[in-house]
């Protein structure tokens, strides 16, 4: 969590420095971009990534060939709803690429473009809906709040986060880092007295990148032997459209604790669980294991998750 306070921090600092201000100058961080903007954003990644994985279905499933440039939503003159502003791409672009210090360097990861970012949860983290310069979202009533109090040792309750220094200020996180962020990749005891270990995150999700757990996993599978080695103890699941632990245009319920349970108790190793969501009425798809993603088997409904198989 340390390192993603950061973001947070980046995140927000970018967002105030084009939002329109109020009378007295102050940015109103919730209008950066209006929701006629973030779901410009979210159609127009569906265009680009949606039938990437062979089906046309409004569902990322094969993220890794998701190519996408905010650039081409670039007004070409005046601001309109059918494009973005150019220091709107500039941030975006900024945004999602992650926080860096002055020499390029990486302080947390880069994030995946998926249709979640026109979902309310997205905006309730990021942006907020504030109508005034009193910013309500996650990023500054939660990780400025616990910036200061927790995450910083010592703690610095004076603190200003959007004076932030993105040279110095990360040597302020170390400690409380090593004890929150997602580092130990050596599970072997874990994995020797039988446990178990499943890793769910949500592609949209504005609080940690899915990147960051996707690379998480891949350290814990070279660590440890390789796939056929830590796949019957820990196995990653990717859910597109989804923001932070639901929410969003994804199919969102699935039944993970009867698939650890099994697993644990069974020795049955999830390949995929079968999920459905209220965005997609009658709708139904296998989240696959990582790295596989459903194929479709080229008959029957392909509303149906029977007639997909992980690959």
């Amino acid at each position: 969590m340390g390192t993603a306070t950061i973001s947070s921090v980046w995140e927000t600092i970018a967002f105030a420095e084009i939002a329109p201000k109020d009378d007295a100058g102050r940015p109103i961080l919730s209008k950066a971009f209006s929701d006629g903007d973030l779901k410009l954003v979210s159609n127009t990644v569906a265009r680009a990534c949606d039938a990437k994985d062979g089906v046309k279905d409004g569902l990322i499933f094969n993220s890794k060939e998701c190519q996408f440039d905010p650039a081409e939503l670039t007004c070409k003159g005046n601001k309109t709803d059918a494009c973005l502003s150019a220091k709107q791409v500039a941030v975006l672009k900024k945004v999602f690429a992650g926080p860096k210090n002055s020499r390029g360097e990486a302080l947390y990861s880069d994030w995946p473009y998926d249709t979640g970012i026109a979902a309310p949860g997205w905006r309730a983290l990021k942006l907020g809906t504030s109508e005034t310069a009193t910013p309500n979202s996650a990023d500054v009533t939660l990780m400025f709040s616990g910036l200061k109090g927790f995450f910083f040792t010592p703690p610095d309750p004076q603190f200003d986060p959007m004076k932030f220094n993105f040279d110095t200020d990360p040597a302020r996180l170390n400690d409380t880092s090593v004890l929150q962020d997602s580092l130990l990749t050596f599970l072997s005891t874990f994995s020797a007295r039988g446990s178990k270990l499943m890793l769910i995150h949500g592609m949209s999700d504005p609080f940690f990148s899915a990147y960051d757990t996707a690379r998480y996993y891949e350290r814990v599978v070279r660590d440890n032997g390789g796939l056929d080695k830590t796949m019957p103890w820990v196995r990653y699941f990717e859910v597109p459209g989804m923001n932070h632990c639901g929410g969003g245009p994804a199919l969102e319920d699935f039944d993970s604790l009867t698939a650890l349970v099994e697993w644990t108790e069974k020795g049955e190793a999830p390949e995929h669980m079968v999920a459905k969501g209220k965005s997609f009425p009658g709708l139904s798809r296998p989240v696959c294991a990582y790295p596989s993603f459903p194929h479709y088997r080229g008959s029957g409904s392909q509303d149906d998750a029977a007639n997909f198989d992980c690959k």
